[in-house]
């Protein structure tokens, strides 16, 4: 059994976001193929490696209920089978745009306007599937109290085992690790900004949810299932 799944947004296959992911990222989360990333000015092409080193390893996803082993009580066909149930009443969602931005240090694509029935499809996931989720560990809680959260984000990591969802949310699509020199952030956010120029120029369509799964977290993360919304 992997160790950890998400729920998440994947763009199609072939789409114009999947093929930007795949050029940036170097990895395609479909096939899970590597290829060589982009030359980007100001970075060498092993450093821009490290720089993207978790982001290529989970692939290009935005997250809408975060990474969670399974408890001992539960299965992963049951996981799947509520996975299936739960996206038979779901509709697609719209989000007009996306934009690339800088959160914290590390570099995302946003939507340009924020999205209630996006953030309430996260909520939605943290609640449905809570029941499958293993409580977070001491190591995991102590990182996470690390990030000097505040009141309601402690208040959050104690309930669902994470602190940044339900009204703390922010839907983003990850594209870089942390980056800590302003120059290098400002290098590869000028080469994001001019290869994503098309992916990221018409709206975007959420219409599957999408099963990830990886064995441990210094693994790639992988599709298990892409889950058409609505009766099929």
């Amino acid at each position: 059994m992997p160790a950890r799944y998400a729920l998440s947004y994947v763009p199609e296959k072939r789409s114009l976001l999947a093929d930007f992911g795949r050029t940036w990222l170097g990895r395609d989360i479909d096939s899970q193929e590597f290829f060589e990333q982009p030359v980007v000015n100001g970075i060498s092409v092993s450093r821009l490696a490290e720089l993207t080193h978790w982001r290529r390893s989970d692939g290009l996803h935005g997250v809408l209920k975060p990474p969670f082993q399974i408890n001992p009580g539960s299965s992963t066909n049951g996981f799947l089978d509520t996975a299936h149930l739960f996206a038979k009443f779901l509709k697609p969602i719209e989000i007009p745009q996306l934009e690339v931005n800088v959160i914290g240090k590390f570099i995302a694509l946003t939507p340009t306007i924020a999205s209630r029935d996006l953030v309430s499809l996260a909520s939605e996931c943290v609640r449905v599937f809570e029941g499958f989720r293993q409580p977070v560990n001491a190591n995991m809680d102590r990182r996470y109290r690390q990030e000097k959260l505040t009141v309601y984000q402690n208040r959050m990591l104690k309930h669902w085992g994470y602190p940044y969802v339900m009204e703390e949310f922010r839907f983003f699509i990850p594209l870089t690790d942390r980056i800590e020199d302003d120059q290098e952030r400002a290098d590869c956010t000028a080469a994001i900004t001019a290869l994503s120029k098309k992916a990221i120029r018409n709206p975007v369509h959420i219409r599957h949810l999408t099963v990830l799964a990886q064995d441990s977290r210094r693994d790639p993360m992988g599709i298990v299932e892409r889950i058409p919304f609505g009766r099929t």
